[in-house]
């Protein structure tokens, strides 16, 4: 079946709630793990078919975002999924609690109850008013960004259309491509402005109501950031600072010399970064392969 076959229906939250609270019920009179995972499994073809519906409506929405419909499910869907997050966070905990954990480990794994434990350090159901507020803001975001018409050689092009042109091996056609790309952000940029700073308020004031300092953890939880954290991050970047950038530097330095440029722009930095990132993963995957044949 082709995507635009597929059937899509509006979730409707009341029927939804219903049925969130019967299968917790049934989860909480289980007698058994056995009985607790046949629920469990219940959970997961209920809830696919909630995400199936929402993920439908989001991408067809992305596609047009003039599209009435489909900008009306999105308006929808923004303010249920948070609602939908709260009880989804509800069942988790009485699975996370469970007297027979032990045997629904080793059906879904130690992994799935560490990510249940991020979920319930992520989520309050005094956190529904600021997340319907965030999912808005985002949405109004993506159709501000989809919505930009770019003059462009007689086409009228958005932002992806523009890429190939932004990567073109021609100089020239890149430098006037980045010309067109900076005029068109800076046509916007007030307004994008205006959302950011909307959207770092609102999501402080969620960090803050879960008793966090500021985002930073609670947007690692809600990332499902199970094996490392902030630290690991920064102790990661110290490291790409003190190899990989003075690598990349001397690519980039190089490149320059042999182009003749005396002022690079930025795009081509980034490039000579991931050049580097790319060298020294290829090292490193060579020299894991010697020590193995070893």
């Amino acid at each position: 079946m082709k995507f635009k076959d597929m059937p899509y229906e509006r979730v409707d939250l009341e029927k939804t709630e219903k049925e969130f609270r019967q299968i917790i019920q049934e989860f909480k009179e289980a007698k058994s793990g056995q009985e607790q995972f046949a629920v469990h499994q219940k959970y997961y073809e209920f809830t696919k078919r909630i995400s199936t519906n929402i993920t439908i409506a989001s991408i067809r929405h992305d596609i047009d975002t003039t599209d009435k419909f489909y900008d009306e499910e999105q308006s929808h869907n923004d303010q249920i999924l948070p609602v939908i997050s709260n009880l989804e966070a509800a069942y988790k905990k009485e699975l996370y609690e469970s007297p027979y954990r032990a045997y629904l480990e080793e059906k879904i794994g130690p992994v799935a109850f560490k990510n249940m434990e991020l979920v319930l350090k992520s989520m309050d159901e005094k956190l529904i008013p600021y997340m319907q507020e965030e999912n808005a803001l985002t949405t109004e975001y993506n159709k501000l960004i989809a919505g930009v018409k770019i003059d462009w050689e007689g086409e009228t092009l958005n932002f992806s259309l523009l890429t190939p042109y932004l990567h073109s091996k021609d100089r020239d056609v890149r430098q006037r491509a980045w010309g067109k790309f900076s005029e068109a952000l800076g046509g916007i940029k007030e307004k994008l402005d205006e959302i950011y700073g909307k959207l770092v308020k609102n999501r402080t004031a969620q960090a803050k109501e879960m008793g966090y300092e500021n985002y930073v953890e609670l947007g690692y939880y809600r990332m499902h950031r199970n094996c490392y954290d902030k630290e690991a991050v920064a102790n990661f970047r110290n490291q790409v600072k003190a190899y990989f950038v003075p690598f990349a530097e001397k690519l980039h330095d190089r490149r320059r010399e042999r182009l003749g440029l005396e002022n690079p722009v930025v795009h081509d930095t980034d490039r000579a970064v991931q050049v580097a990132v790319e060298a020294v993963r290829t090292l490193f995957y060579e020299d894991q392969t010697r020590t193995e044949l070893e």
